[in-house]
C-alpha cells in the first residue's frame, strides 16, 4: 500500500518537532534562570565562607540556603521583566 507524504504529518495534525525546537513557556524559562542563579549564588556564598573563615558551612549556613532557596526563586522569577513571545 503506497504512503503519500511524510509519515509524521496527518490530516489536521502538526508535524512533530523535537523538545528543543518548541518554545516554552516565559515564566517557566524564567524560573530557570532563576533557578541557576540562585544555586550559583548559594554555592558561591558557601565557598567564601568556607576560605574566608576556615570552617566548614554545613549545617548552618547551608541548611539557612536552602531555606531561603524557594523565596529567593520566586522572588526573581515573578520580579523579571515581563517579555511578549
Amino acid at each position: 500500500m503506497p504512503q503519500s507524504g511524510s509519515p509524521s504529518v496527518q490530516a489536521g495534525r502538526r508535524p512533530w518537532r523535537p523538545l528543543w525546537g518548541r518554545r516554552i513557556d516565559p515564566l517557566l524559562e524564567e524560573v530557570l534562570a532563576a533557578t541557576l542563579a540562585m544555586t550559583v549564588l548559594a554555592v558561591v556564598v558557601a565557598v567564601l565562607y568556607w576560605f574566608i573563615t576556615g570552617l566548614s558551612p554545613w549545617p548552618g549556613l547551608v541548611l539557612g540556603e536552602i531555606a531561603g532557596f524557594g523565596f529567593g526563586i520566586a522572588l526573581l522569577s515573578l520580579s523579571s521583566p515581563r517579555r511578549r513571545r
